[in-house]
């Protein structure tokens, strides 16, 4: 394990937090005892492994390109009891997904119901921050269950109790140190346009537009894979705003477009404003390529968002 350590590998243990690779190797030396014998589960993923050491304390190793990137171990305070939920919803009626105090939220419902059984308060953590009148098709949240409920029986107690809107799809044992945000790779979007006439009745799941062109369409969606500082389709974000777009391109399904761009992650309102553009620039009302834009690093001429009716978290990979 040492001989394979990325340059930028973190060592967390409790409250321990190594940044350096030399720190990380020479505490790792004089307590090799904290990553011998580990055993993995069979919640590893491509690039994340769960495991226990032989203490049967939890241990977590991210990798990057192959090298060990993160390692964290757990030797007190760690949960005995996470599960994973995968649900659907319509954004329509609720303020997006995070909590707040005087809206109604995703986030809140579910903590709700899951501190009723718990006698105590637990609040879910998610992948993902959906905006309000924003959809999710794969949501994830997980969150520490101190009940006695199977898997099942939380499938059966959540949808019977929950909003209609809401649905749970799975639920799943994890391990303790699996995390829904922090542990993802990948996030893809999907944003539905109606084209053609006007119907009322995808009012609040697509946004509608005459026509376009679906050439220049390609043509921009295309141009945002790689990897950039998305600064000018970022909402009062400062610091590190790259990201790495993976995928970007669009289905037509009758008069149904779905455009879908898949990444390592997203700033706030960042996949609304890519929308925007694209759609503007396909519908000939800007002639100002988006990688000028992002070039620019500049909000001027990303002002307007796309509707959030439009908008669906559609996958979540770890």
């Amino acid at each position: 394990m040492l001989d394979n350590l990325d340059p930028s590998v973190a060592l967390k243990i409790d409250d321990l937090i190594l940044l350096n690779i030399k720190d990380v190797k020479n505490y790792l030396e004089s307590n090799v005892y904290l990553i011998k014998d580990i055993k993995f589960t069979n919640h590893a993923t491509y690039h994340m492994d769960y495991g226990y050491n032989q203490f049967n304390n939890p241990v977590k190793i991210a990798y990057n390109n192959g090298k060990i990137q993160r390692i964290v171990i757990k030797t007190k305070n760690y949960p005995l009891k996470r599960l994973k939920l995968t649900l659907s919803y319509d954004g329509s009626n609720y303020h997006g997904f995070q909590i707040q105090d005087k809206e109604k939220t995703i986030q809140g419902e579910l903590s709700k119901l899951i501190s009723e059984v718990n006698n105590q308060e637990i609040l879910v953590q998610g992948s993902s921050r959906t905006d309000a009148g924003v959809h999710a098709i794969n949501q994830v949240v997980h969150f520490d269950d101190l009940s006695k409920l199977t898997t099942d029986e939380w499938l059966k107690f959540l949808n019977h109790r929950l909003p209609k809107d809401i649905f749970i799809k799975d639920v799943e044992l994890v391990h303790p140190m699996f995390h829904s945000r922090y542990d993802v790779c990948e996030k893809e979007y999907l944003y539905q346009i109606k084209l053609g006439d006007f119907n009322p009745f995808l009012l609040k799941y697509t946004w509608q537009i005459e026509y376009l062109d679906f050439i220049r369409l390609d043509n921009q969606l295309k141009e945002i894979i790689g990897t950039f500082d998305f600064s000018s389709f970022a909402k009062g974000i400062k610091g590190d705003n790259v990201r790495t777009i993976y995928d970007a391109g669009y289905k037509l399904d009758d008069d149904i477009l779905k455009i879908y761009i898949r990444g390592n992650g997203f700033l706030r309102y960042m996949v609304r404003l890519i929308i925007n553009h694209v759609i503007n620039f396909a519908t000939k009302k800007t002639d100002i390529d988006i990688l000028d834009i992002i070039k620019e690093k500049s909000r001027t001429h990303t002002k307007d968002l796309a509707p959030a009716s439009g908008l669906y978290l559609n996958k979540i990979n770890y």
